[in-house]
């Protein structure tokens, strides 16, 4: 893959993003943006003299990403204008979702986690903030992702990043890995394990090695499926369920996810399906990443011991 050396002049630099097809726009130090819509252009037909916060072109965020754009021309004037600027670039727009790892908020150790649970991440386009942070930038999924989902971890999608060189407000740069500061172009698709539950494809349903009759099978094993029916429970599928609590922000969906857990490893280890302890240290860790306390989670996977039925019980 062809990467592309951005310079280290700011101006220069948003110049070549704009060539190779790289929507950009103007951002000041504090990462607000700069005023880019048209009605804000006293070069545009539609100027209109007004301060910023009072425009009233009806796009909310008209001085934001969605002033955003290629044209070389209209590129090269904005930085004309003001050459300290940093460079945004929107991440939708622009086909793309990004991992923002900050370190200062647990990030680093919120990835390992993550990586522990879904394997290591695909290898893609990474940019080194000026935070000392990172940008795994990969192809859009198309869906709509969960802002923060981890602590420490935003998945930007619908936002924006800085691109290399713009200054972070500690005075480092944001730069691309290498010493030639060459960036490519994303091509590696968002994870399949990251996306919304209900995007996933699910796998193709294991086929039964044994005559429907038998109900010894855990296949067949209604108390070992899901309420109202349905696959079986596997323990990962159950740190699944904990980890897609995370989507949700009010605590007690997480506990509720849970315990639901819980009861049902307690329920397959009764049957000789799981090994209760494997389970017992993979839930405890999902619900670490997902927020609970480890006081909480043992209590609940405790009290899940002398849990009720499947009945009344959603997934």
């Amino acid at each position: 893959m062809t990467g592309i050396r951005i310079p280290a002049d700011l101006p220069a630099a948003a110049e070549t993003y704009a060539k190779a097809g790289i929507k950009v726009f103007r951002v000041r130090r504090n990462k607000t943006p700069y005023a880019n819509c048209p009605q804000c252009d006293r070069q545009s037909s539609l100027y209109i003299k007004h301060r910023p916060e009072d425009c009233q072109c009806g796009v909310p965020t008209c001085h934001g990403f969605w002033a955003a754009a290629t044209n070389v021309d209209l590129v090269r004037r904005w930085w004309r204008e003001e050459p300290d600027a940093n460079i945004g670039a929107p991440c939708k727009l622009n086909g793309w979702a990004v991992i923002d790892v900050d370190p200062r908020n647990g990030g680093r150790e919120s990835l390992c986690r993550l990586e522990q649970r879904v394997g290591v991440l695909p290898g893609t386009t990474m940019q080194i903030t000026g935070g000392d942070g990172l940008h795994m930038i990969y192809q859009s999924p198309d869906f709509d992702l969960p802002g923060e989902p981890f602590q420490g971890i935003d998945f930007k999608h619908n936002g924006y990043i800085l691109l290399a060189p713009s200054v972070h407000s500690s005075g480092y740069r944001y730069m691309w890995p290498g010493t030639q500061n060459v960036f490519h172009k994303p091509d590696v698709a968002w994870p399949a394990a990251l996306l919304p539950r209900k995007e996933r494809k699910a796998p193709p349903a294991p086929r039964p090695s044994v005559r429907p009759g038998d109900l010894r099978h855990p296949f067949w094993n209604r108390s070992a499926r899901r309420p109202g029916g349905g696959k079986m429970w596997s323990v990962d599928q159950l740190v699944q369920h904990v980890m897609d609590s995370v989507a949700g922000d009010r605590k007690h969906g997480r506990n509720n996810s849970f315990y639901f857990a819980a009861c049902r490893a307690h329920e397959l280890a009764e049957q000789g399906l799981i090994d209760l302890g494997e389970a017992e240290s993979a839930l405890l860790h999902a619900a670490s990443v997902v927020g609970l306390t480890d006081s909480e989670a043992r209590a609940s996977f405790d009290s899940a011991a002398s849990r009720p039925s499947d009945k009344g019980y959603a997934a």
